[in-house]
């Protein structure tokens, strides 16, 4: 099975890198940032100033505010905070078919509960 169209859910520096790598192998890429001055500086000037400043990034690129925006991709890659995970997989659940594989990209150890991110 090849996967055309990824979604990419967190902003940072890391999700935008993730995001860029696939854009430029060709792939449809749409990134979720919780920030929209996020959003928008990736949408009108195709760099991500906040947590990549300086990397010009690929022009079909395209960021959003919005999880409704990632139901028609193939994959979704989660690279959210590890403190963020758990509410974010949360809302995102609400608009994904269930049969759509998540990734889970994110690193760390959840502070409240001490568990891995594969447990969250």
């Amino acid at each position: 099975m090849t996967f055309e169209r990824y979604g990419i859910v967190g902003g940072g520096a890391w999700g935008t890198a993730l995001a860029q790598t696939l854009a430029t192998s060709g792939r449809q890429v749409v990134l979720w940032a919780r920030e929209a001055e996020t959003v928008t500086s990736i949408n009108a000037r195709h760099e991500n100033e906040l947590f990549l400043p300086g990397v010009a990034l690929h022009k079909d690129l395209r960021a959003t505010g919005d999880f409704a925006d990632l139901t028609a991709c193939d994959a979704i890659l989660m690279v959210a905070p590890a403190q963020h995970v758990r509410s974010v997989t949360t809302q995102l659940y609400a608009h994904l078919n269930s049969t759509t594989p998540i990734v889970l990209c994110a690193k760390g150890i959840e502070q409240a509960t001490g568990k891995q991110m594969i447990e969250v």
